[in-house]
């Protein structure tokens, strides 16, 4: 017999059950596929918060007269088209 794990949660278990039956999968597959989609959102999550906190470092370290510049002004022209 292959791994197993059982539900003992009277939700989590009606959960799965109307997932699998809404598309047409096996109770193991709805729970498979719910799982790899909250993997794949906490591995976002993550990453996003790795960039933030180089960009909070990074930020830290300019001067104030560096953070003052309107990028905006250097990148684009009176229109809003690149300059």
């Amino acid at each position: 017999m292959g791994v197993q794990m059982n539900i003992k949660n009277a939700e989590a278990f009606a959960i799965a059950t109307e997932l699998a039956q809404k598309e047409g999968v096996s109770l193991t597959q709805a729970v498979l596929d719910a799982l790899r989609a909250r993997k794949r959102e906490l591995t976002k999550a993550e990453k996003l918060e790795r960039v933030m906190a180089l960009c909070r470092d990074t930020a830290a370290r300019l001067s104030p007269e560096t953070l003052a510049i309107d990028h905006g002004e250097l990148l684009y022209d009176d229109l809003g088209l690149p300059k």
